[in-house]
């Protein structure tokens, strides 16, 4: 097994190491197709498995952004598993409109979680410890995942889970009663302007240029990847699957890592520590001087986060 201290590309030295390291490694030991419900997934095999994780990644991504999380992990001692949502990446499209998101309650993705893991996963990784991890949308999901499916992962990890989206009183209210009108009214597939002006790393959710210059580059250059707004539909469903999985967190019965960043500006922290502190299970860490996306930080930040989840899996 490697060292962790050792694994992280230090500061100035990320974009090199994607390309002399983590793509030639992952490339060697990586299996790809698509689900029978059409989910573009990848399997990535780890020499000294020790777990398979399943990687839920969050809205807008693919699994391009999890390339350094998953050197990383095999590395550790893990198999990865990742697939793209419904409606991202080269998965199947719910709409004609490729830029946009679109889904109609959250318990189709909870059910493509579940054929991934029936269909993909256990046949595949039968007798080795399961594992879960969900980032943003993804934490959303895994959660709710495992408070309706207690008995397929061992643990679980939330990476800045979305268990409210970050509106507060009155504009919380507002927004959810606006989608579910507009929802009402034929409109459920319009997307929801928010993203109007193109993204700067200063207003980003990375506090590491070198990786947002990289995965943004990633992104524009191919067309499937250019996902932007929701549809009212999605944040509608965003809602009620916030709701939902903030009331059933005491169901959480397997142990839990959640991790908070500090500087947070998509999600709600206060939902965050509420849902940690409504489950014995779970253990709450919060990330200082990080954003949204704590794995697109500094070396020095990375190094605490994967020391965190090898501690929590091992």
């Amino acid at each position: 097994m490697d060292d962790i201290q050792d694994l992280i590309f230090n500061d100035g030295e990320f974009q090199a190491g994607i390309a002399r390291k983590v793509l030639p490694y992952l490339s060697s030991r990586q299996q790809k197709g698509y689900s029978t419900g059409g989910l573009y997934y990848s399997i990535h095999t780890s020499d000294e498995a020790r777990g398979t994780l399943v990687i839920v990644h969050g809205f807008s991504e693919g699994m391009y952004k999890y390339r350094e999380f998953i050197y990383y992990m095999v590395r550790l001692g893990y198999n990865c598993v990742i697939y793209e949502h419904r409606g991202h990446g080269r998965s199947v499209r719910v709409t004609d409109e490729n830029s946009s998101i679109h889904i109609d309650d959250f318990s189709i993705y909870l059910d493509d979680l579940l054929s991934i893991t029936e269909e993909i996963v256990i046949p595949r990784f039968r007798g080795i410890p399961l594992y879960l991890y969900g980032h943003s949308m993804g934490g959303c999901i895994a959660a709710l995942f495992e408070e309706q499916h207690p008995d397929m992962y061992s643990k679980l990890i939330l990476s800045s889970p979305m268990l409210s989206l970050r509106m507060k009183g009155i504009a919380g209210l507002m927004a959810h009663t606006a989608a579910r009108l507009m929802c009402a009214a034929g409109k459920a597939e319009e997307p929801v302007r928010i993203f109007t002006e193109k993204e700067k790393f200063e207003n980003s959710c990375s506090t590491s240029r070198e990786r947002w210059v990289y995965y943004t580059s990633v992104r524009d250059n191919n067309v499937l990847l250019k996902m932007s707004n929701p549809t009212y539909a999605w944040a509608k469903a965003a809602f009620d699957a916030s709701r939902d999985v903030m009331k059933n967190a005491g169901r959480i019965s397997i142990p839990t890592l959640v991790f908070e960043a500090e500087k947070d500006s998509m999600v709600d922290n206060q939902s965050i520590e509420r849902f940690a502190s409504g489950s014995s299970m779970c253990t709450l860490v919060r990330m200082q001087g990080t954003k949204h996306e704590i794995m697109s930080s500094p070396s020095a930040v990375l190094v605490k986060y994967y020391s965190e989840i090898s501690s929590f899996l091992n």
